[in-house]
């Protein structure tokens, strides 16, 4: 389920789903004991031929063994790799990012983007949905998204579906840094925990996105029998007629395609992170505190020479403490065996903006989120049969961003990253480009 908890990017994750919780972290085993007291525990007592052990000896000496036996049969912990940033800054991933090293780009991003939107939070206190669900009579906050509940009591979650329901927010700075790497061909995916949709409004291309937690775009008949599909100009109808929705070909319970608590995640969340994260050159993650899984273990796909970089409210990821002794899991922002993991801290906005400025295209992105922000007020001045028209096509499911202009004829197959690709090498023979467009290893990012 989306990230929604007070220690993302934003005050909290933006309401895009509700988290599932991370499991407990392992009993951390006791500090080594100082230089000094070891040495003074492995002298004989004057007094006794056997001494006894100094406390928590015995537990020192068995993790050095375990931490070496790992090392040396697994090639896990042991010597600082070597480092793949010129410095652990985001000067210095601006400067790899720039280079050619960096072609393939995958973002890991969750509800911290959305929230300078207007989207709230889940576990923020005071103002995340989790404090403000009162008027709903829960037996406690998460139900309104477990699916046992919602399939008996559906009530509570379409009345705040629709404070929620997308078409009412814009994309943020950080949708649209998105969208620059997509439009200069280096973003090869796009995971995201939230299910508000703005990543689709922003003209993110479906093709390089992964809901990982669903979306409202779509949704379907909940009865096995029937799954009959539903778009999101019918189910925004009923959810704002204050109707429960029903299939109207079986009347049974519709609900959108976002995932809840005792769901399986989509099937193209798994299907494409193997390869994705093999390939993968620069990982981002944003406004997400990392605690949600599987989404969260992500982080420790990517290859071992794979920078990554955090732009976040507060440090997250950094692993729990046991895999941490033992060097390796999770990220490592501060300690002396630091390599490649580096965390911005602050609004996700304004980590893209320094960023973008350190790229150079800070004021390219200014004028995208000008031009986009005043295409979707134009579009909400239009007469609603016209917006409804909108929204039907594709079931819902917009390929391109309000501010899109008309695109001269070309291949319907080749997505944006081919594109840009191509308008990156004019020199690259015809024939060559065919390939790519074939090669499902070189088209869309490696689908």
């Amino acid at each position: 389920m989306a990230d929604r908890d007070g220690t993302g990017g934003g005050p909290g994750d933006a309401a895009a789903s509700p988290p599932t919780p991370a499991t407990d972290p392992p009993t951390v085993p006791a500090a080594p004991a100082a230089p000094a007291a070891r040495q003074q525990a492995a002298e004989p007592d004057a007094e006794s031929p056997v001494s006894d052990p100094e406390p928590g000896s015995s537990a020192d000496a068995d993790m050095e063994l375990l931490r070496t036996l790992l090392s040396r049969t697994l090639g896990l912990g042991g010597d600082k790799p070597e480092p793949v940033l010129d410095e652990l800054s985001l000067p210095g991933v601006s400067r790899f990012l720039r280079s050619d090293r960096c072609k393939n780009i995958v973002c890991m991003v969750g509800a911290g983007i959305s929230t300078s939107a207007g989207i709230p939070d889940f576990r923020s206190p005071g103002t995340g949905l989790y404090s403000n669900l009162q008027s709903y009579n829960l037996p406690y906050p998460e139900a309104i998204f477990e699916i046992r509940f919602f399939k008996k009591h559906p009530e509570p979650f379409f009345a705040l579906a629709r404070e929620l329901y997308p078409g009412q927010f814009k994309p943020t700075v950080c949708h649209y840094f998105m969208r620059l790497l997509q439009d200069k061909g280096l973003l090869l995916r796009c995971y995201t925990q939230n299910i508000d949709t703005l990543e689709r409004v922003a003209g993110l291309d479906p093709e390089l996105l992964v809901e990982a937690h669903g979306t409202f775009f779509t949704s379907h008949c909940l009865r096995p029998s029937c799954r009959q599909r539903y778009s999101l100009a019918w189910m925004r109808e009923r959810i704002f007629s204050s109707l429960v929705p029903k299939c109207e070909k079986c009347q049974g319970l519709v609900k959108p395609d976002i995932v809840f608590f005792g769901e399986s995640l989509p099937a193209r969340f798994f299907a494409l992170l193997e390869s994705d994260f093999e390939k993968v050159d620069l990982l981002i993650i944003m406004g997400t505190s990392l605690q949600v899984q599987p989404f969260a273990s992500l982080i420790s796909r990517v290859p071992t020479n794979t920078p990554r970089l955090l732009i976040n409210k507060e440090k997250t990821g950094q692993g729990d403490p046991l895999m941490s002794l033992m060097g390796f899991g999770g990220m490592d922002f501060d300690s002396d065996k630091a390599y490649r993991d580096v965390a911005w801290l602050g609004d996700c906005d304004s980590g893209c903006l320094a960023l973008a400025e350190l790229l150079g295209w800070k004021e390219e992105l200014e004028e995208l989120v000008r031009r986009e922000h005043a295409a979707i007020d134009a579009k909400a001045r239009e007469p609603p049969q016209k917006q409804q028209g909108h929204e039907d096509k594709d079931g819902g499911n917009p390929k391109k961003s309000p501010g899109d202009k008309e695109k001269a004829p070309g291949d319907p197959k080749k997505s944006p990253r081919d594109k840009a690709k191509a308008e990156k090498d004019p020199k690259m023979p015809q024939g060559d480009k065919e390939k790519t467009q074939n090669d499902p290893e070189k088209s869309q990012g490696g689908q």
